[in-house]
């Protein structure tokens, strides 16, 4: 197994090597292209899984470094590969989702998202990329349906032991703010465009300016400006490109278009899609509602 894998590894660093084609074209047509990596990282990793063997850890390590560079073209099929040796090991579908969900397979993500789910239902990270993959298809129901199951469980104690969810992974349980602003956005934004503004109004009331959130500060300024506690100067002014203003402004172009402040939601649509970190879920989002007509140029 070992030489086989390895030899799987060999002909995917040949075809990166060889390749100069993008990653992915938008669906507004633009090619997105991979990052270098000048500190050889995936090399790196490769050996260590040359070294060790075909083991799950070290199989998952070589496709997440390639991660890092986006370079999913090489990246998902290891993640197939993994699925195909270790098909009861959730990781691999849990990332393989996420990394399809990259590069606009949005149809392809949801199955592999959705089997994730049925294997380890309490994993905050499959919930969260599982009701993404139901908004970006456009099915905000079910995506509002998947987060609010998952916030459901935020206010209860996370039992002792989760059949199959790995050691490292947050669960819905026990949420705390930071992993409820993200979830909660996403919550809001899937209901506003299902039309149920009761909904998501009294989603806000969990939210307060003195919530203890580290890392999602983006999700948090988004959350102030729907509850009327921040402009949107004060929630997008001053901030560097970048994954964290894509991520605010898009939430704040989603509540525009759903005040029907159509011309300033494609003001900031087209403004985030023209940044240039692509694996961006906001950008992602943006680019979606574009060339799904949201602003009047359909993609042909």
């Amino acid at each position: 197994m070992k030489g086989t894998y390895l030899s799987i590894l060999i002909c995917v660093a040949s075809l990166w090597a060889q390749r100069t084609e993008p990653e992915v074209y938008s669906p507004l047509g633009k090619a997105y292209f991979a990052r270098p990596d000048p500190s050889g990282v995936v090399a790196k990793a490769d050996l260590a899984l040359g070294q060790g063997g075909d083991k799950a850890d070290l199989v998952l390590g070589a496709a997440r470094a390639r991660d890092q560079f986006l370079r999913f073209a090489d990246s998902i099929p290891i993640y197939t590969r993994g699925m195909q040796v270790y098909p009861d090991d959730v990781r691999f579908p849990r990332y393989r989702g996420h990394r399809l969900l990259s590069i606009r397979r949005f149809d392809a993500a949801l199955v592999d998202l959705k089997a994730a789910s049925t294997m380890v239902p309490s994993s905050f990270d499959v919930a969260y990329h599982l009701g993404l993959a139901y908004f970006l298809r456009g099915d905000y129901n079910h995506a509002a349906r998947e987060y609010t199951r998952c916030l459901a469980m935020g206010d209860k104690p996370k039992p002792p032991f989760l059949h199959g969810l790995p050691t490292d992974w947050r669960s819905c349980y026990a949420l705390d703010d930071d992993s409820r602003v993200a979830l909660t956005d996403w919550t809001y934004r899937a209901l506003r465009r299902a039309g149920k503004m009761a909904e998501a109004r009294q989603l806000l009331d969990r939210i307060t300016e003195k919530m203890d959130v580290k890392e999602n500060t983006a999700y948090h300024r988004a959350l102030l400006f729907y509850k009327g506690l921040r402009t949107e100067e004060q929630t997008i002014g001053g901030l560097a490109a970048g994954n964290g203003f894509a991520t605010v402004a898009y939430g704040v172009a989603v509540f525009q278009r759903q005040e029907g402040q159509t011309e300033r939601s494609c003001e900031l649509l087209k403004r985030i899609t023209a940044e240039e970190n692509w694996s961006a879920f906001g950008l992602i989002g943006a680019e979606t509602d574009l060339a799904r007509g949201a602003c009047g140029a359909r993609k042909k």
